[in-house]
């Protein structure tokens, strides 16, 4: 394929009220989104969301590689499959890799740069889907499911507003409800878990995110005492550097332990995903954030790594907009396993969400359409 042409519309999306977590509080989020155009004159899109406190580069970085990128780019002649997309972003000096594809050399930043990669490499997906024919989800997984189980993410910070929340959540037909502890006392976050578990009863599923706001013994002790309230699992309770105290607090934890911002860094998730120190894997769960990761293809080589090893694994956005949340959706409909929710209905966070488009959650799914690539129409997302 030859891409035509390339650009880069930067993109604010506003929260509809400031989000609190243990890492801080955020109100607006600032990124990029990316299209890519073919001789035939299709679309491929892709969103770049940089969230630096969770491991990516920061916004600047972005926009200045993406912008470098993509004027390499245009004009240039790709080859059209996940391997010629593979071999642009992440090019070898070999031979066989100059063969299959691999005709231009993106610039080599020295560090990381995964928001800005996966906003490129999610276009890149787009238009070779839409070019074979096939939902993007079709070209991770030829297996990939049309539903993707989603959790509801509780917000309020009153015990008894978030226990109306949660009330709501579940009339709408969401079976699993997320709340953010840590950042406050732990009686604080209990007042808030017995409120949500009162309101909607047993049988709904209740998982917890710290945000790595615990130290290990404040941890341990938070987990005895919430443990009570029957958890689904816990979201990186400990700092996310120290990954011999998650594995020390899954040993004795009543539910799953996820790693989530653990996942920060190259460096961690080979770590976690090879670390031996006997009694089984280090975690019950990953969480995986495309955005962090570096794209849809990273992040499926690390939840099948994670399979493998007896680790389940889940989809969450990291605040995205909706063309990332839609790539989000089809790496969840590819992964593994979707026995646990992935974390992608949060478009209700946003004030300024589109309306009617095809990633909204109806009674706790995501129902993915049987629509070449992602299926967003390239004027859907207006320029904001």
């Amino acid at each position: 394929m030859r891409i035509t042409d390339a650009t880069l519309t930067p993109l604010h999306l506003t929260l509809a009220r400031p989000l609190k977590t243990a890492r801080g509080t955020y109100a607006t989020r600032e990124g990029f989104l990316v299209r890519v155009r073919d001789e035939d004159g299709r679309v491929g899109q892709g969103e770049a969301m940089p969230l630096p406190e969770f491991g990516t580069e920061p916004l600047a970085m972005t926009h200045t590689v993406l912008r470098a990128w993509l004027s390499a780019l245009k004009g240039q002649s790709l080859e059209d499959s996940i391997e010629g997309i593979e071999a642009t972003l992440v090019p070898s000096a070999s031979e066989e890799s100059r063969q299959r594809g691999a005709r231009i050399r993106l610039i080599d930043t020295g560090e990381p740069v995964p928001a800005a990669q996966h906003g490129l490499e999610l276009a890149l997906l787009d238009l070779v889907a839409q070019r074979k024919g096939v939902p993007l989800c079709w070209l991770l997984a030829e297996e990939a499911r049309q539903e993707v189980l989603v959790n509801a993410l509780l917000g309020a910070e009153d015990p008894a507003a978030l226990a109306d929340e949660a009330r709501a959540a579940v009339e709408e037909g969401y079976q699993t409800l997320k709340v953010k502890v840590a950042g406050r006392s732990l009686d604080a976050d209990e007042a808030r878990v017995r409120a949500v578990r009162d309101a909607v009863g047993p049988r709904v599923r209740l998982r917890l995110d710290a945000n790595g706001g615990w130290s290990e013994p404040e941890a341990n002790r938070a987990l005895d005492r919430l443990g009570w309230y029957d958890l689904e699992l816990v979201e990186q309770p400990t700092p996310p550097e120290d990954l011999q105290a998650l594995w020390r607090v899954q040993r004795r934890a009543p539910c799953l332990i996820a790693a989530d911002e653990t996942l920060a860094t190259p460096t961690a998730v080979r770590t976690l995903l090879t670390m031996d120190l006997g009694g089984g894997p280090a975690v019950g769960a990953v969480v995986i954030k495309p955005m962090v990761l570096g794209g849809l293809l990273p992040s499926m080589v690390v939840a099948l790594r994670a399979a493998h090893l007896g680790m389940h694994a889940f989809v969450t956005s990291s605040i995205d907009g909706v063309v990332a949340r839609a790539g989000a959706a089809h790496l969840a409909s590819a992964l593994p396993s979707g026995e646990l929710a992935s974390g992608l209905a949060v478009g209700r966070l946003f004030a300024d969400e589109p309306r009617d488009h095809p990633y909204q959650p109806h009674r706790g799914l995501i129902r993915l359409r049987d629509l070449p690539g992602l299926g967003l129409n390239p004027d859907f997302i207006r320029d904001r």
